[in-house]
């Protein structure tokens, strides 16, 4: 099973209402594709079909965030966090609706999560 969790500030709050605003319905995808895998892409939920190798592993201010099912296998008990960065004036050729707004929304990762089973008995090393 997935443990795969999604933390966001205010700057990302604000950036998500803003686009359904301007968008309606949309999707945060993070895949293999041509991008980085921390470049996560927003897309209008009617534009991108979300097929069986995604996995939904939360919600951005009830925005779905899919991830491709190998990369979220990869970032299974991870904190995954997402800001937004000015572009700058740089270029950039994304086809995510952030763009169009000056922006990208960044991944990073917070830390590792470890889950001990509770059957699992850790014992003093003989001495």
């Amino acid at each position: 099973m997935l443990d795969v969790s999604v933390e966001y500030d205010d700057g990302v709050r604000e950036l998500i209402k803003s686009m359904k605003e301007k968008y309606g319905d949309i999707i945060i995808i993070l895949g293999h594709g041509c991008c980085s895998p921390t470049e996560p892409q927003i897309y209008r939920a009617s534009d991108f079909i979300v097929g069986s190798d995604y996995v939904e592993v939360g919600r951005v201010d009830d925005v779905p965030f899919y991830i491709e099912r190998s990369l979220a296998e990869s970032y299974n008990g991870w904190v995954l966090t997402l800001r937004v960065e000015p572009l700058n004036g740089a270029v950039d050729d994304s086809f995510s609706l952030d763009v169009l707004e000056g922006v990208r929304l960044r991944l990073g990762f917070k830390k590792f999560k470890i889950s001990i089973p509770k059957e699992l008995r850790i014992s003093e090393p003989p001495q």
